[in-house]
């Protein structure tokens, strides 16, 4: 209505108001980088502890199993290395507009059969020799109970770092898709926040905190658990400890 005052009350620097500064509707920019913060960590952690836990188990069970599983399992990783990950991403959220819980499955869903298949199922082929997994073998237990109790358990402290690290890689990837205008319209993400201040010309009206706040939380995430990885890499790995 034409009698609606739509002043700011609390401004504090030119077209700046609140303590992060307000988009285009006047709505604070702070609100919207805290509701984001978990919904990008949560997609983040969910999608790389999955990702490697299935990733894991495929590549036990193709080692534990061995001829025509294992060679089903190998072929079908081979396929999936060879697609390109991003560009099927792109294209199916382009014809398909997720709320970002299903774009997460469809994440998980393109990487399970991943490059890092192989990697785990050279490991488990090495601990498949071991005297105890004979023993094991020797009392009975279950091919499941081996999975689960004898193979999987060996390596599971040694791709802690890795889960750790590939965090910021899929918080990346959700702000990319958004930024590209891709990801659910209705969550206030990081790269939400970054495509809204591109559609409204952010930059050329000089609103640069609109731009730079996301873009600071996302260097911030990412560098956070690049630390934290990396820190963990020299517990878990022998070869990195320090004398």
């Amino acid at each position: 209505e034409a009698s609606v005052n739509l002043d700011a009350k609390l401004v504090v620097y030119g077209k700046v108001y609140g303590w992060a500064g307000t988009d285009h509707l006047r709505r604070d920019l702070g609100i919207a980088l805290l509701w984001g913060t978990p919904i990008a960590l949560s997609f983040g952690v969910i999608a790389s502890i999955s990702i490697a836990m299935i990733q894991m188990f495929i590549g036990a069970v193709s080692a534990w199993f061995g001829g025509k599983v294992d060679s089903l399992m190998q072929r079908i990783t081979e396929v999936f290395m060879v697609l390109p990950f991003l560009p099927i991403l792109i294209m199916i959220s382009t014809f398909y507009k997720f709320n970002i819980w299903v774009l997460l499955i469809v994440v998980i869903a393109l990487s399970v059969f991943g490059g890092s298949v192989k990697n785990y199922r050279a490991m488990f082929l090495q601990i498949k020799e071991f005297p105890y997994i004979e023993a094991a073998r020797a009392y009975g237990s279950s091919n499941l109970r081996i999975l689960t109790h004898y193979l999987i358990p060996k390596v599971l402290p040694t791709i802690i770092p890795s889960i750790v690290l590939s965090v910021a890689d899929f918080v990346f990837l959700e702000a990319a898709l958004a930024i590209l205008g891709l990801g659910d319209p209705l969550a206030p993400t990081w790269g939400k926040i970054i495509n809204d201040a591109y559609s409204n010309g952010a930059l050329y009206k000089g609103l640069y905190y609109w731009v730079l706040e996301p873009s600071i939380m996302l260097a911030v995430t990412s560098l956070s658990f690049a630390m934290l990885g990396f820190a963990l890499d020299k517990i878990f790995n022998p070869k990195l400890r320090e004398i």
